[in-house]
C-alpha cells in the first residue's frame, strides 16, 4: 500500500470516529519469557481517513476508471491517496478503499496541499493514484493482511520480514483507546504492511480511525529517538497475531 508519510505532520484532518470492536482480550499476551537481541528502531504513525461526500469534488476511481466512491473534495482526496486508506460513501453505502496502482494524472495535489515539490517530490505523483475496494474495514496492508489498529506495523521487509510479530518493550502497559475504550497495551505488533517511506529501521504504526498519536511513548517521528523491539518466535503468540490480520478467529 502506498503512502508517503512524511506530510502526515503537515496535513491534518478533522476527528474521525470509525466503529471497533477491540477489548481489553485482544492485548492480553503474556510478555515473552526469553528475549533476543533488540533491533533499534524509530516510528512514526498512520491512520484510515472518513471522506464526507461533496458534490463539487471527484470520486475515487479504479484502475478501469470505475467511480467507487461519491464526489468528495480534492484536498480529502489528496490526504487520502497519501494516508493509502480511505472510508467514504457511495450512494446509501459505506465502504473501505485501498490504493491499487499509479495511472493517470487526477488531481494536483501539489497545488491543492501547497506542497513544497522539492522537499517532498513524491507530491508530484500523489494524484495519480487509483484504488480497490479493501477487504478489511480498516483496510489491507501487504500478503492479504488487514489492518488492526494498534497491532499493524508498516515496515521495510529487508529488516522485518513480512508476517514477523514484535515485541517493543517501551509499549507494554501503555493505556491506549478505541472508541472511548481505554485498553492497556501488551507490547506486540505485527508486520502487516509497508509504505513508499518506510526504509531501513523506520516503522509506521497504524493507529486505526483517528489522526492522533496513538503511542506517543513510541511514535515520535524523529529517527534519533529510537526504542527496543524484538523479533518473537513464539509460534503461539504469532499465529494468534496472524489470525487477526487475516480476518480469522485468533487461535
Amino acid at each position: 500500500m502506498l503512502r508517503y508519510l512524511a506530510a502526515i505532520a503537515l496535513l491534518t484532518s478533522p476527528a474521525l470516529t470509525l466503529a471497533d470492536t477491540a477489548q481489553q482480550s485482544d492485548f492480553d499476551l503474556p510478555a515473552p519469557a526469553a528475549v533476543a537481541s533488540p533491533k533499534k528502531l524509530w516510528a512514526t504513525h498512520y491512520y484510515v481517513l472518513v471522506a464526507a461526500s461533496a458534490p463539487t469534488g471527484i470520486p475515487f476511481r479504479d484502475a478501469a476508471g470505475n467511480a467507487l466512491s461519491d464526489n468528495i473534495s480534492p484536498r480529502d482526496w489528496c490526504l487520502a491517496a497519501i494516508e493509502g486508506t480511505v472510508q467514504v460513501n457511495l450512494g446509501t453505502k459505506k465502504r473501505t478503499l485501498n490504493y491499487d496502482r499509479m495511472g493517470a494524472q487526477q488531481v494536483d495535489c501539489k497545488k491543492i496541499l501547497k506542497a513544497n515539490a522539492r522537499k517532498k517530490p513524491w507530491i508530484t505523483s500523489t494524484g495519480k493514484s487509483y484504488f480497490k475496494l479493501a477487504k478489511g474495514p480498516f483496510g489491507d496492508g501487504v500478503n492479504d493482511y488487514r489492518l488492526v489498529p494498534l497491532r499493524t506495523i508498516a515496515v521495510d521487509n529487508s529488516v522485518i520480514p513480512y508476517g514477523s510479530v514484535i515485541y517493543v518493550p517501551a509499549a507494554r502497559g501503555t493505556t491506549v483507546e478505541i472508541d472511548g475504550q481505554k485498553l492497556q497495551h501488551d507490547g506486540y505488533f505485527f508486520a502487516g504492511d509497508t509504505g513508499g517511506a518506510i526504509k531501513g529501521n523506520h516503522v509506521d504504526v497504524f493507529c486505526g480511525a483517528t489522526t492522533a498519536n496513538c503511542l506517543p511513548g513510541i511514535i515520535t517521528s524523529n529517527d534519533k529517538r529510537t526504542f527496543d523491539a524484538i523479533v518473537i518466535t513464539d509460534a503461539s503468540i504469532v499465529d494468534r497475531l496472524r489470525a487477526q490480520h487475516e480476518g480469522k478467529s485468533t487461535p
